[in-house]
């Protein structure tokens, strides 16, 4: 642990030595791999339907998008820009809400002609930013009491409540999450923290009594009984346990997936998109991908350490509680010991919202590296 400068980070401001190597030929390669693993699984998953060509279409913004954040946008401009990328987050999530598209009984969607896009996915960076920019501008000499957190509260409360109101429940717990970790890495005050720790309870049933649905509440039930509802609730999560248990050791092979291509398998090409990797690729396919999700996260991580100043390093911590969270949840959901809450999976799941979003932050990871090193100013 390097020395603190003032403030109550956890996390060492530290230098970087010049000799040290970047992390960006590292990031890039894995982002390939991802990208090209996840379109393969893609068209496996959909049969070579307009998902899979869409995907491919999607890339021409993406990889862009990276490039961009990456290497022309300094991150001194993400800084200083924060509070108003989340403002605009909010009040696109506000016009979603007016206007937005309404598809599989959730209201999440906006168009612009033949594009649609999810800002709630967007929310999930802007949550990370807005949480490095509070503390790198908030900075104290003592442990952070309860009061001096209620603004940062106040805007992580107004994200939360505009993606549930969708109603999405996981994106705005993946939202809450992020800045619950990010927030780790900061000293609170014992006194504050334990009264956090007191009102769980209270807030835990609020939101079972109050503010969860029904249909909500029964995939939290089918969870500890997946026999309570086969046919309906429970469908899903008994197909995606048949597919990845079939898969064994090594996979039924590319494109021989039977639950996948006799299409007993729902939501193939979207949230359970893994169960078809699973499935033709078997247990050490998934290792693969898993060992190139730890190796990205483990990059993330080092480079907050390497940070240069507080800003850099938590958002860093938040891009990697991002990834880290998105992939644990959507494989703790196929696998039935995470309840079914509708959250894609990084580079494999269709949709351009978060794969923008993804490739976004890694950019960002980038800059952050690049500014650490000495190679970006």
């Amino acid at each position: 642990m390097g020395k603190q400068s003032k403030g109550v980070f956890l996390t060492p401001e530290g230098s970087v030595r010049k000799s040290q190597t970047p992390h960006v030929n590292a990031l890039c390669i894995l982002l390939l791999t991802l990208l090209v693993v996840g379109l393969f699984n893609l068209y496996s998953a959909s049969q070579g339907t307009h998902y899979f060509f869409s995907q491919l279409r999607n890339l021409m913004l993406i990889i862009p998008a990276f490039i961009l954040f990456g290497w022309f946008i300094p991150i001194k401009q993400v800084n200083e820009n924060g509070y108003y990328i989340l403002a605009v987050i909010c009040f696109l999530l506000m016009v979603v809400l007016l206007l937005g598209r309404i598809a599989g009984g959730a209201q999440r969607w906006l168009s612009l002609g033949p594009v649609g896009f999810q800002p709630s996915e967007f929310a999930k960076l802007a949550t990370a930013i807005t949480v490095a920019k509070f503390f790198s501008t908030n900075r104290l000499n003592n442990a952070y009491r309860l009061r001096d957190l209620l603004p940062l509260i106040a805007m992580i409360g107004l994200v939360f409540s505009l993606i549930f109101a969708q109603p999405d429940f996981g994106t705005a717990g993946i939202c809450l999450l992020i800045a619950l970790v990010q927030i780790s890495f900061i000293k609170i005050n014992l006194k504050s923290l334990g009264l956090i720790v007191l009102s769980s309870p209270i807030v835990g049933a609020f939101g079972w009594l109050v503010l969860l649905k029904d249909y909500q509440k029964l995939r939290i039930l089918n969870l500890l009984n997946p026999n309570l509802d086969p046919q309906n609730s429970g469908y899903n999560s008994l197909q995606s346990l048949i597919a990845i248990g079939s898969g064994s050791l090594f996979g039924k092979g590319y494109m021989k997936g039977t639950q996948t291509q006799l299409k007993f398998l729902p939501e193939r090409h979207t949230d359970f998109v893994f169960s078809v990797f699973a499935e033709e690729q078997g247990f050490w396919g998934c290792a693969f991908v898993f060992s190139i999700f730890t190796v990205l996260t483990y990059i993330a991580l080092d480079i907050s350490r390497q940070a240069k100043d507080p800003f850099n390093s938590l958002l860093a911590i938040g891009i990697a509680a991002f990834l880290f969270l998105e992939f644990t949840i959507n494989i703790a959901m196929v696998l039935g010991i995470f309840p079914v809450v509708g959250l894609p999976l990084p580079f494999f799941s269709y949709g351009t919202s978060l794969l923008l979003t993804i490739c976004v932050g890694q950019g960002l990871l980038v800059s952050i590296n690049r500014t650490s090193s000495g190679r970006s100013r």
